[in-house]
């Protein structure tokens, strides 16, 4: 994007761009989507949303929703495209690649792409255990919850 203003130009980026909150609309979806854990959605280094883990990350360019896997080796990459079939080879390197998501996925799609990429669970508690684990909590010492009884 360029704009001109007494007689200087400005070029502005995508990544400068007031579209994050899209980006990030977006992919907080498709955490949700995957069963993804909340702190899994994060900035990377250059500002963009994506959803982060041990060996992979998703991320947008604002249309397509991308998944990027970083092997540790050229049998672990084959296998992993092999898990992930379903989902289209953008770019394929020797034990690296970046996949295209084409289509929503169903549950166990999902599941296997949350699996592949090793992103972390997202635990679902209701609001007895959610009551058990304040109480113990504020029973701990080491925790930044502690009252003394």
């Amino acid at each position: 994007m360029t704009i001109t203003t007494d007689n200087t130009t400005i070029i502005r980026h995508r990544s400068d761009l007031d579209d994050k909150t899209s980006d990030r609309t977006k992919l907080a979806a498709f955490a949700a989507t995957i069963g993804a854990a909340k702190t899994s959605l994060r900035r990377d280094a250059c500002g963009d949303w994506c959803i982060t883990g041990l060996i992979g990350h998703i991320s947008t360019d604002g249309a397509t929703l991308y998944a990027s896997l970083g092997c540790s080796s050229a049998r672990a990459w084959t296998n992993a495209k092999r898990n992930l079939s379903f989902l289209t080879i953008h770019q394929d390197g020797d034990s690296e690649g970046v996949l295209r998501l084409d289509r929503p996925l169903p549950a166990d799609q999902a599941e296997t792409l949350r699996t592949t990429l090793r992103i972390r669970k997202a635990r679902h508690m209701d609001e007895g255990a959610l009551e058990a684990l304040s109480i113990a909590r504020q029973r701990s010492k080491f925790s930044p919850c502690y009252q003394a009884l």
